[in-house]
C-alpha cells in the first residue's frame, strides 16, 4: 500500500526537478537543447558509437556559441554536413549558423543573434594612407582594403540586389575624398547605370567621368595611353612602380577606375581586351580597377581578366552557384544578410565576415561638396567629359 502513495510522489518530484534544472539554466542562459538526444536520432556519431559532447555555452556581442568536444574521427566538416538537421533543431535557419575550430580541437556551432551596426564617420575614420574601412568584423575590429598593397591591386565587388553594393561603393569613394588629396588619388568613374555615381561627377578628384555605355572602348583606351605614358616616366626614372616614384620623383597620383555594372558590357571584346591589358599590367602605372557587378558569370569575367583581381568584395547572393562564380568554392555568399553584409577576400583576408560601414548620401554629398571642382568648372563640364581634349593625362 505504502508503495502506491510513494511511488506517484517520487515520479511528480523527480519531474518537478527536471523542470527547475531547465528553468535554472534558462535564468543563467544556458541551453535547454537536448543536443545528445539530437545526435542519437540523426546518427551524429563516430565509428565507436561515441557521440560529440557540449562541454559549454557562451555568450558573444553577437553570437551564442555552443562549444563541443568531438571524439576521435568527427571534425568540423561532418558538423557542417549536418548543418540543416542542427539548425531546424534549433528553430533557425541555417544561414544564421556558424562553425569554427577551437582550441583543443573543439568545435563551435555559432548562432548569430545580430549583425553589428556601424556608419561612416568623416572624422575619426579619416586616415593617412590608402587603407579604406570597410566595416565591423563579427569580433568588432574594424575591416580595412588596403588599396594600394601590390598583392591587393584591383578590385571586384559583386553580389544581388539588396546586397549592398551601391553603398560599398559610395563608402570607398567618398573615403579617398575625405581622407586624400587629388594629387594622391584621382577617378575615372564609367557610371553605366547614370544614378548611382552622378554626384562624384563633382568631386576634384574625379579626372575623367561618362554615363551610359556608349563610348567606352574609348574610354578605356585612353587610360591605357595613360598607363603607357606612366610606364615610360618609370623606365626613364629607373623606378620599378608608382610607388616608387612618387618616393623618388613627384606626386602623381594612383588612378581609380571605377566601372559600375560590368555586366552590361559582356560580349563587347573591345571592352574586355581593354580591362585584360589593365588588369595584367595597370599594378605597376597605378592604375587600379574597381569592377562592380549585379550579375556574377564567367562570361563577364572571364579567368583572364579574375586571375590578375586581388581583391574581391562579397555581398549576399541568391544562391551558392552565383557565391562560387564571385569567390570560389564553399565562399558561403549566400549566407549573408544583406545591407552590407559581406566577405573580403585578399591578402589579409580570407573571406572575413563583415558588417559594412554605412554612408547616408548627405555625409557623401557633404564630403564631396568640401571637396568639389569650382563651380566654373563644373557648368562648363571641363576635365570630366568623354571629348575633353586633355582626357589621357
Amino acid at each position: 500500500m505504502s508503495e502506491n502513495i510513494f511511488e506517484p510522489l517520487g515520479d511528480s518530484l523527480a519531474e518537478c526537478i527536471k523542470v527547475l534544472l531547465k528553468c535554472t539554466k534558462k535564468v543563467l542562459g544556458l541551453s535547454t537543447y537536448d543536443f545528445k538526444d539530437l545526435f542519437e536520432k540523426i546518427g551524429f556519431k563516430n565509428k565507436s558509437g561515441e557521440y560529440p559532447k557540449l562541454i559549454d555555452i557562451r555568450e558573444e556581442e553577437y553570437f551564442k556559441v555552443y562549444i563541443f568536444s568531438p571524439p576521435l574521427g568527427i571534425t568540423i566538416s561532418d558538423f557542417k554536413e549536418k548543418e540543416e538537421k542542427i539548425a531546424f533543431f534549433l528553430g533557425l535557419n541555417k544561414d544564421n549558423l556558424r562553425f569554427e575550430t577551437k582550441e583543443n580541437y573543439n568545435i563551435a556551432v555559432k548562432v548569430m543573434t545580430k549583425a553589428p551596426k556601424a556608419t561612416y564617420d568623416p572624422i575619426e575614420m579619416k586616415r593617412n594612407d590608402f587603407k579604406i574601412p570597410l566595416g565591423y568584423s563579427l569580433n568588432n575590429k574594424m575591416v580595412y582594403w588596403d588599396l594600394i598593397s601590390s598583392c591587393n591591386t584591383h578590385c571586384y565587388i559583386a553580389g544581388s540586389s539588396g546586397g549592398g553594393k551601391s553603398i560599398t561603393l559610395r563608402l570607398i569613394l567618398s573615403h579617398l575624398i575625405n581622407s586624400k588629396s587629388k594629387r594622391d588619388i584621382e577617378f575615372s568613374i564609367i557610371n553605366t547605370k547614370r544614378v548611382d555615381l552622378k554626384d562624384f561627377q563633382y568631386a576634384k578628384h574625379t579626372k575623367h567621368y561618362m554615363t551610359g555605355i556608349e563610348g567606352v572602348e574609348e574610354f578605356l583606351v585612353r587610360e591605357i595611353e595613360e598607363m603607357e605614358r606612366r610606364y615610360i616616366l618609370l623606365e626613364k626614372n629607373d623606378c620599378d612602380d608608382l610607388t616608387e616614384y612618387r618616393k623618388k620623383i613627384c606626386r602623381i597620383p594612383y588612378r581609380l577606375i571605377v566601372v559600375e555594372e560590368i555586366s552590361t558590357y559582356k560580349g563587347n571584346k573591345g571592352y574586355q581586351r581593354a580591362i585584360e591589358l589593365i588588369a595584367s599590367q595597370g599594378r605597376g602605372a597605378g592604375m587600379i580597377l574597381l569592377l562592380v557587378t549585379q550579375l556574377p558569370s564567367h562570361e563577364i569575367m572571364p579567368n583572364t581578366i579574375k586571375c590578375n583581381i586581388n581583391t574581391t568584395i562579397g555581398l549576399m547572393t541568391k544562391d551558392s552557384i552565383r557565391s562560387e562564380i564571385i569567390a570560389g568554392p564553399d565562399a558561403g555568399l549566400e549566407k549573408l544578410k544583406g545591407n552590407g553584409h559581406a566577405k573580403l577576400f585578399d591578402r589579409e583576408h580570407d573571406g572575413e565576415e563583415y558588417q559594412g560601414l554605412n554612408i547616408s548620401k548627405e555625409t557623401m554629398k557633404d564630403i564631396i561638396n568640401n571637396n568639389s571642382k569650382n563651380k566654373r568648372a563644373i557648368d562648363e563640364g571641363t576635365s570630366i567629359t568623354l571629348d575633353n581634349k586633355n582626357f589621357g593625362g
